[in-house]
Order: C-alpha cells, then sequence, then structure tokens
C-alpha cells in the first residue's frame, strides 16, 4: 500500500472505530430489572427514614443520567446504518487499493467514488443527529473532522487516479488509431502489388 493509502487507510479505521463508540445506546429508560432491583433494597429496609433516602439518591441518579445518546429507536434508524457505512468505507479503501491501476482502473476509480458518497452520506447522518438532539455540538465537530479527513483524501486520490487513467486511455487510443492506420496501409499495399502482377489484359 502506497504512503498515502496507508495513511487513508488508518484514518479510515479511526473513523470506524469512534462511529462504532459514538453510536452506542444509551437510553434513559429504567430497565424491569432496574426497578426489581430498587423495589428489593426499598423492601428490606425497616426505617422510613433510610426508604426516603435511598428514593432520594435514585431520584437524583436518574435526574443526573446523560440525555444524549442513541436510544433503540435512533441506532435502528441511523446509528446501524453509520456503522455499516464506516465499515464500508474501509472496506472499499482496500479493495481500490488492491486493484491493479494499469489494468483495473476503471474498477479502482468506482471504489473510490464509493468510498466519497459514503463519506456525503456520514455527513448528512450526523447532522440529522445533531438536529435531533441525538449528539452534542462537541462530537458532531470530531466526527465531522474524522469523515472530512477521510473524504478529502479520497478525492485527492480519485483525481490523480483520474488523470492517471485519462493519460492511459489517450495512450490506448493513440495505440488502436496507429493500428487502423497499419491496417489501412497494409490493405493498400496488398491491393497495389497484387494490380502489379496482373498481366496486361487486350
Amino acid at each position: 500500500m502506497a504512503d498515502k493509502e496507508y495513511i487513508l487507510g488508518n484514518k479510515a479505521r479511526e473513523l470506524l472505530t469512534y462511529t462504532n463508540q459514538a453510536t452506542k445506546i444509551v437510553t434513559d429508560d429504567v430497565s424491569q430489572r432496574d426497578v426489581r432491583k430498587i423495589l428489593q433494597k426499598i423492601a428490606a429496609l425497616d426505617d422510613i427514614r433510610d426508604v426516603k433516602q435511598v428514593c432520594g439518591q435514585m431520584i437524583g441518579y436518574l435526574d443526573r443520567k446523560d440525555k444524549q445518546g442513541f436510544t433503540k429507536a435512533a441506532y435502528r434508524c441511523y446509528g446501524e446504518d453509520m456503522r455499516k457505512t464506516a465499515k464500508a468505507i474501509v472496506r472499499d479503501i482496500h479493495a481500490a487499493n488492491g486493484k491493479m491501476f494499469v489494468i483495473e482502473y476503471e474498477e479502482r476509480l468506482r471504489l473510490i467514488g464509493q468510498i466519497l458518497d459514503g463519506c456525503s452520506l456520514m455527513l448528512e447522518y450526523i447532522q440529522i443527529c445533531l438536529d435531533m438532539g441525538v449528539i452534542s455540538l462537541e462530537k458532531s465537530k470530531v466526527w465531522t473532522k474524522k469523515v472530512l479527513d477521510v473524504k478529502y483524501m479520497s478525492a485527492s486520490w480519485k483525481k490523480n487516479d483520474g488523470a492517471r487513467a485519462k493519460k492511459l486511455e489517450a495512450e490506448k487510443q493513440a495505440e488502436e488509431d496507429a493500428r487502423q492506420v497499419a491496417v489501412v496501409k497494409t490493405a493498400i499495399s496488398q491491393y497495389n502489388a497484387e494490380r502489379k502482377v496482373q498481366p496486361n489484359r487486350i
């Protein structure tokens, strides 16, 4: 892997790791298991003052709980797809880099295009999650930078490879044109040679 593609691969892995962490499900709902434990703890108390103290502690805990994060519904709607998209970006970078440019440049450029599409989709999801209050402004800035690092490097990769591809296409076209000219010249030479050997007609 070339140096730039190696760095790009590392950036993409960082994006995937951060995406997996950022899309963890955080819910404000108290599970039935939690409620059962709380009730068991309260039921074991003898003094009403202790009961009030435990209830006060639990209310304080719930009030302090971070309200931001992916609920199960938000994860199913956005988070799960964000993880899949980040994973696809990593996969496509390695797939594109594995293509032999001279003979597979069209497929390589197609894969780089998919990387750029994935980055654009990720940016859209991040903005939606920010607008919905699922993530903080600070988290959106960090996440966006990680996506843009991959996007800008991929765009540069596509630009450079696109220029190389045009050069190869021009060389192939020139070779094909030269071959066609040679075929025509050979046909004309053969025709002229055949005319010279034909006997003169009376």
